[in-house]
């Protein structure tokens, strides 16, 4: 099973020219061909390199459609206040996500919601 780091605290922006921005904290390494895996549901996971799988927890259902019809996202990663990189990232829009993603016993948003 491929190792995966849960990114919680992250935000999925818009630009007023459509553009949409992830915005996550930093990252070791560099991201080569990154991409983010999407299934239009509760998680996406950004493959930022080919050692690291970020899921992104817990999708709005506010923006999910946005992300299903996007052909490119700005990942862009932060360190306290300052930018440390940006870069684009490809959308891959999928009709399930891997199974491995199964095994990290993630909940829906809806779930989540019921929590509070």
């Amino acid at each position: 099973m491929l190792d995966y780091q849960t990114e919680g605290n992250y935000i999925v922006a818009e630009s007023e020219e459509g553009e949409l921005y992830i915005y996550i904290s930093a990252k070791a390494g560099k991201a080569v061909h990154p991409r983010v895996v999407y299934d239009g549901r509760d998680h996406a996971v950004l493959e930022r390199n080919l050692e690291q799988r970020i899921v992104l927890d817990y999708i709005n259902p506010d923006v999910r459609d946005k992300l299903r019809k996007a052909s490119v996202v700005i990942v862009v990663e932060t360190l306290l206040d300052n930018i440390k990189d940006a870069y684009i990232a490809d959308m891959n829009i999928v009709n399930q996500m891997p199974d491995d993603m199964k095994k990290l016993g993630l909940k829906t948003w809806e779930e989540l919601s019921l929590k509070k």
